[in-house]
């Protein structure tokens, strides 16, 4: 009876690096598809703007395609991706409010908003709501501690993966992380001492 061949003990990551350094077409394939649902996440959490994630997410993997042959590995393949994700997402969302300011605010497009319509019946009708806020407010926060909340708290994240892909250390992501939760708490509770306000 044959023995099974070992494992490759490798980390994924870099069994698909290699693939894509030999030129394997379904290498890329296979990375988009691995962190496709991850970066469409994040980008959507970001940016505020749902409508154009896919859009977003295929311009990252784009820059990450263009990218990869300067990848040297000095952190890890997901962190690397998160960052490029990050930063186009806060480009776009700066981009946006710069477009903004040029809208006027009695456009009737504009003034309706989106909509939510819940039925008070429905037991789910305040979580609904308050998912709406709770976006909403997400996209007014500064972007370090939109970064640090998202991860941590939309995303899982350890405060050691959060201080990689921000490359700050890790006692700065939790001074993030305590304040962008105070400043959402005040917003979304109602005033609880003094008015937190948050440095770009």
């Amino acid at each position: 009876m044959s023995k099974a061949p070992d494992a490759d003990p490798r980390h994924p990551d870099e069994i698909l690096l290699e693939r894509i350094k030999l030129n394997d077409p379904k290498a890329f394939e296979d990375l988009v598809d691995q962190y496709k649902g991850l970066v469409l996440n994040l980008v959507s959490r970001m940016s505020g703007r749902v409508e154009n994630a896919e859009d977003l997410a295929q311009e990252v993997f784009v820059r990450v395609w263009k990218g990869l042959p300067r990848f040297r590995g000095e952190c890890r393949l997901s962190t690397w991706i998160y960052r490029i994700a990050l930063n186009l997402s806060i480009a776009e969302s700066k981009s946006a409010r710069a477009r903004s300011q040029f809208v006027q605010v009695d456009d009737p497009v504009v003034a309706r908003g989106p909509q939510f319509w819940v039925e008070e019946s429905n037991p789910y009708a305040e979580e609904v709501v308050l998912k709406d806020k709770m976006g909403r407010l997400l996209v007014q926060m500064p972007e370090k501690h939109r970064t640090a909340v998202v991860l941590f708290y939309l995303k899982s994240m350890s405060y050691i993966e959060i201080s990689e892909i921000m490359d700050v250390p890790v006692g700065t992501v939790k001074s993030y992380l305590f304040r962008g939760k105070a400043w959402l708490r005040e917003r979304l509770l109602g005033n609880t001492g003094d008015e937190i306000e948050l440095a770009e």
